[in-house]
């Protein structure tokens, strides 16, 4: 394909986060971004996008470290292909039925920091009429169309997670099995900065429930999530309260994913593009001398940065 040339679109002042957060440098992006293509490109089991933008995403999502980026977009692929039945049909009218019950759905404005926050709510999920797989496959679907946007890739995610009528029929569904694909989805498999996990409204079991999930997950993940239970007012602390829903202690409206589900029913022709594109084989390994290689295309231009 004909690599579209990249135009940076983030404000100066993101600009400088990035540089400062990230370790992108505006000077030396493009031999950055050209960096990670060739490893990309010598892996021949790996049949994916390569231009600017789409590289980029996963290059701010680790930093700018070379290695991290390319093991990033292998792990990605190879969650796909693994579970190759999660995106089977994977475009947004497929899962409309999720998207009418206003199960998953994003704010409209962002958290005081910047970030899009996305309000998953499973208690108006219906076991009874539909799987666990719908709702996976209706996240995976906001987060990948959410990222596309370089504020977004720079500031990173916030979820707001409403537990309000969660029930035994909800939790019964998650067994550790689906609890540890969801952890890695969003510690490993994606390449997106969460920066906050919200939880409210929780049920009595929801020990239960998190018992099974945290064993999955990071230290560095565990430090970001908060339980609010029904102290919505909390939230006011990391989200605008003029920018907030007034059920959970804001200004707005009360919350609806209506603007949210029309934006992501339009993008079917998108996600059957992206269909197109994965890892040919799961046991296929990267390249030994990745990270070598990338010294070669960019000598002294190997970053490393822990923020």
């Amino acid at each position: 394909m004909t690599e579209a040339e990249y135009v940076c679109s983030l404000p100066p002042e993101l600009v400088e986060k990035a540089e400062k957060e990230l370790n992108e440098k505006p000077q030396w992006r493009s031999r950055d971004i050209q960096a990670l293509r060739d490893m990309v490109l010598k892996q021949r089991d790996l049949k994916i996008r390569t231009d600017d933008a789409f590289l980029l995403r996963f290059l701010r999502a680790k930093k700018f470290d070379y290695d991290r980026a390319f093991q990033l977009i292998m792990t990605h692929y190879r969650m796909k292909l693994e579970n190759r039945e999660l995106f089977t049909n994977f475009r947004p009218s497929a899962i409309k039925h999720v998207l009418d019950d206003g199960v998953t759905g994003v704010l409209p404005s962002r958290d005081l920091e910047g970030r899009r926050v996305v309000v998953f709510r499973p208690g108006r999920w219906d076991p009874a009429r539909y799987g666990l797989d719908d709702v996976f496959r209706t996240n995976f679907m906001t987060l990948s169309k959410l990222i596309q946007d370089e504020e977004t890739q720079v500031n990173g995610f916030v979820m707001l997670i409403d537990l309000k009528n969660m029930g035994w029929s909800h939790a019964k569904c998650i067994s550790p099995f689906y609890a540890k694909r969801i952890s890695s989805l969003l510690q490993d498999a994606f390449p997106a900065r969460f920066k906050g996990l919200h939880y409210l409204h929780e049920p009595s079991f929801f020990d239960y429930v998190f018992a099974l999930i945290k064993q999955f997950l990071k230290e560095k993940t565990v430090s970001r999530l908060h339980f609010h239970g029904d102290r919505v007012e909390e939230l006011a602390q990391f989200i605008d309260k003029a920018n907030l829903p007034k059920e959970y202690g804001g200004d707005k409206p009360e919350f609806s994913n209506k603007d949210w589900a029309e934006t992501l029913l339009k993008c079917d022709e998108e996600f059957d593009q992206e269909a197109k594109y994965g890892l040919l084989d799961s046991k296929a390994k990267s390249t030994k001398s990745s990270k070598a290689d990338a010294m070669e295309c960019l000598v002294g231009s190997y970053r490393k940065l822990d923020v």
